[in-house]
């Protein structure tokens, strides 16, 4: 085990990246976040972090914040359930996270931990089960956003078992919790169940993960793992139905009436694609979601539980401290008066 001297996290103010610094910052470990410039720098108040200005899709801006890290966190990137980002998914993912891996090496950086996704595996047969054995390939992940992930993550493992980079990668499931300041899909979701705005859910559920829970994970990757290992995160599955009703549970809010038969969802789906075009605003409810929400196979954590000590906490903690948050401090996106439903799509960062 190697104790952290001194961070950098990319992405610093997204929902991991700054419940990652809260983590760092806890156990007195100095941190530098790197920022876009005009970045919103709210989920960073009151945090006593160093602040460096750069772009991961600018390898310059990284080499010189890099200078004297010990261990850079590289959690920046795009995460996109629409379709036709292709392009920016690549540039922001893919050769973001080839800038990040040079310039680790050009600022002789001891260790670099790549946030990577559980959508970056390879995905099972049915009834079979999601673990690291089934590897990085741009060509079988599911999706433009796991074949962007899975490309980034391949070029980072490589590196590392070709000897040019100490690096490790962790693998999270959907995050939730505090801190949520940009409002993810997650976030979205949390909040309108707990303003019983959710009149109809699918048919299907996801693999949920407390952020404060995958900040700690990532922090022990970084102090335990060897060299170019993987480790998904997540806590348990749980159904789109049941996490509307356990948000609603402390909310007060009334609970979805109906749940769309996933055949049906699938179909309606692709009209999320035309709503955003037309739009230019988030849907939720998209082909590449549908996909997610019904999977029909199992994801093992095993591995971080015995490598890295992961021990989760409960789905329905996590939900109730992110309602509990959303409805309660002045600076998340409900108490700031953020456009919730539906959200603006995402930028890159």
């Amino acid at each position: 085990m190697k104790p952290i001297r001194s961070a950098v996290v990319t992405g610093a103010t997204g929902h991991v990246g700054n419940a990652l610094v809260r983590a760092l910052l806890g156990r007195g470990i100095p941190v530098t976040a790197l920022t876009q410039p005009g970045s919103d720098l709210t989920p960073l108040l009151g945090l006593a972090v160093e602040k460096a200005i750069g772009d991961v899709t600018d390898g310059a801006s990284l080499t010189e914040a890099f200078q004297g890290a010990d261990v850079v966190f590289h959690l920046a990137g795009l995460v996109s359930i629409t379709a036709g980002r292709e392009a920016v998914l690549a540039k922001v993912n893919v050769e973001g996270t080839r800038n990040v891996v040079d310039a680790c090496r050009a600022a002789g950086v001891r260790r670099l931990v790549y946030m990577s996704s559980v959508h970056a595996l390879t995905e099972p047969p049915p009834k079979g089960v999601l673990d690291e054995t089934r590897g990085f390939d741009p060509a079988t992940a599911f999706g433009p956003y796991g074949k962007s992930k899975a490309a980034a993550s391949k070029l980072v493992q490589d590196a590392a078992r070709g000897g040019s980079l100490d690096a490790v990668l962790v693998l999270p499931t959907g995050c939730l919790g505090p801190y949520d300041y940009r409002l993810s899909e997650v976030g979205q979701l949390v909040s309108m169940a707990g303003r019983g705005t959710i009149p109809i859910v699918i048919d299907g559920g996801y693999d949920w993960v407390d952020v404060r829970d995958v900040a700690l994970g990532t922090l022990a990757a970084a102090e335990r793992a060897p060299t170019g290992e993987a480790y998904l995160l997540s806590s348990a599955y749980l159904p789109a139905t049941a996490l509307c009703e356990a948000v609603a549970k402390v909310s007060g809010a009334r609970p979805p009436l109906v749940a769309l038969p996933l055949w049906l969802a699938r179909g309606l789906s692709y009209g999320g694609y035309a709503w955003e075009r037309v739009t230019g605003r988030r849907a939720l409810l998209t082909p590449y979601a549908v996909h997610t929400v019904g999977k029909d196979f199992d994801i093992s954590i095993e591995k971080a539980r015995r490598e890295l000590g992961f021990a989760p906490r409960p789905v329905e903690e996590s939900l109730a401290d992110a309602w509990r948050w959303l409805s309660t401090d002045p600076l998340s996106p409900l108490q700031r008066g953020t456009r919730v439903a539906p959200g603006r799509l995402p930028s890159p960062g």
